[in-house]
């Protein structure tokens, strides 16, 4: 409806009538049908009588407009299928692998001038929590050596009572700190990992009494199992580009959970992805650098912690396979209690990466389920390349499901459920471009139907259900007129906020 009409522009209000059909609007609905057919779906060019001449409605043109079509699936048989399930496990760590790469890349690519002038200074090292690792000893002639008499200016050891040596032994349990790199202050101890257990190493010469106030009780018996975390050094001098942010490094799980999940990390998978990089554009030997990268252990050790711990933090404590209610919960950003629950939620960047990687494996499982199994790992790169580029997955209440619809999305996907007949739905809006054909009616004949409205609802209050201002009429599609009138005679189910419109 045109609110205000200039030589440069107008103000237009669109309003949208219910879809419910009934005897009237269908009617009606027929009668514009037959219209617009016949003035733009012509077989063969012939002149021929208007057989609607007198009908309000005049058709004018036709536009092509892009819309979203609206699809809404019931998931039974897919998403509580113990098949389906299990195989959304081993998806769900590939695509974990594959989400954080690919961030990695992307991050690489706008850091890669800030890192190369970093190299040039300093080594890449990274702090690791080991899985069958173990530290880098330094030979003596790193070490540089101090003059015990130097070193006695550090002792806390007022009274003189105990060697140094015995009362170093005596609190080996309690003092565990990293080796310093260039010179070995006093205090300090270098630690090593026999078999499963921590061992301290006390220097004779930089180890004095330490004192520990308010410290609390150790555990001895959970000592053994506590994660280690060793300065590492990566094997190649490009793997910096690829490496997670420090502050994603964990260390909450305890190193024999970590090594059981570690066995499900696909190495196959993650050296196929990384392989597939394009994120090295001013070398000149792509290939030979990404092999190399692949081949680093350090590196793929970091991927193997930070992918599992998210697995780990995604599926619970138990590891089962998930069932669909557990699914829903944690596809809408509630997460199952685990050791690693507060871990990830303090990390923002890191948890919606989490999520969104599973929310694609979710997407992937139901494709799967619909359109036949992935063949190879070129197969699956592709599909979780579309789902970037072209999907947004996630809830229908999300603001960023508006800014999708808003930036023309190809396709939006959601999961919800119907309590009312108890099952899981999946709703997919596809954008489309559609032809809409479009006509104006007579005005005058618009002005006399919604005064007569006025009339009757107001002068005469006529509260019938069936009143006749309501009744069907082809030739003036009186149904659909007055239901279009401003609310509360009208009874529009949208109405929009003026747009304005240029003409020029």
């Amino acid at each position: 409806m045109i609110l205000e009409c200039g030589y440069t522009y107008c103000y237009i209000n669109i309003k949208g009538l219910e879809l419910q059909e009934t005897s009237c609007h269908t009617a009606e609905a027929r009668r514009v049908d037959e219209i617009f057919e016949g003035a733009f779906v012509q077989e063969e060019k012939i002149c021929s009588i208007n057989g609607h001449f007198g009908n309000v409605l005049t058709p004018c043109t036709v536009l092509p407009v892009k819309l979203y079509s609206d699809a809404r699936n019931v998931l039974s048989g897919i998403i509580d299928s113990h098949d389906n399930l299990r195989e959304f496990k081993g998806d769900l760590v590939k695509v974990l692998v594959w989400i954080l790469v690919q961030y990695c890349s992307r991050r690489s690519s706008m850091q890669e001038n800030v890192h190369k002038t970093e190299n040039k200074r300093t080594a890449s090292l990274i702090i690791l929590p080991g899985l069958n690792t173990s530290p880098q000893t330094r030979s003596p002639e790193d070490t540089v050596s101090l003059n015990s008499a130097a070193l006695d200016d550090w002792s806390d050891d007022v009274l003189g009572d105990e060697p140094t040596t015995k009362k170093g032994n005596e609190e080996k349990d309690q003092l565990k700190v990293l080796q310093s790199i260039n010179v070995p202050l006093p205090g300090s101890a270098e630690s090593q990992m026999v078999g499963d257990h921590s061992i301290v190493k006390v220097s004779e010469n930089s180890l004095y009494k330490t004192v520990l106030l308010g410290y609390p009780a150790i555990d001895r018996g959970k000592q053994e199992d506590m994660a280690y975390i060793p300065l590492m050094e990566f094997s190649c001098s490009h793997s910096h580009l690829l490496s997670l942010p420090k502050e994603w490094t964990s260390n909450c799980l305890p190193n024999s959970k970590m090594r059981e999940m570690s066995l499900l990390f696909p190495e196959d998978w993650y050296q196929f992805v990384l392989k597939q990089l394009e994120c090295f554009p001013s070398e000149e030997n792509v290939p030979n650098v990404l092999e190399e990268i692949a081949k680093d252990r350090v590196l793929k050790d970091f991927y193997v912690h930070a992918v599992m711990t998210c697995y780990f933090s995604l599926l619970g404590v138990d590891d089962m396979d998930p069932g669909p209610g557990h699914i829903l919960r944690v596809y809408s950003g509630v997460l199952p209690w685990s050791s690693a629950q507060d871990w990830l939620t303090e990390k923002p960047e890191l948890f919606q990466l989490t999520l969104k990687a599973f929310r694609y494996t979710l997407k992937l499982m139901i494709d799967k389920a619909s359109l036949g199994p992935i063949e190879d790992f070129k197969e699956l790169t592709n599909c979780l390349e579309e789902y970037e580029s072209d999907w947004y997955i996630g809830l229908v209440s999300d603001e960023k499901w508006n800014e999708a619809v808003l930036q023309e999305k190809p396709y939006l996907f959601s999961l919800g459920y119907d309590p009312n007949m108890g099952v899981y739905t999946g709703r997919v809006l596809t954008l489309q471009e559609f032809l809409i054909q479009v006509g104006k009616l007579n005005a005058e004949a618009v002005r006399g139907q919604w005064a007569n409205l006025s009339w009757e609802l107001l002068y005469a209050t006529n509260d019938d259900e069936e009143r006749y201002s309501i009744q069907a009429h082809p030739l003036l599609l009186r149904n659909l007129t007055v239901q279009a009138a401003d609310p509360p005679l009208g009874y529009p189910i949208y109405s929009s906020k003026p747009l304005h419109v240029h003409l020029y």
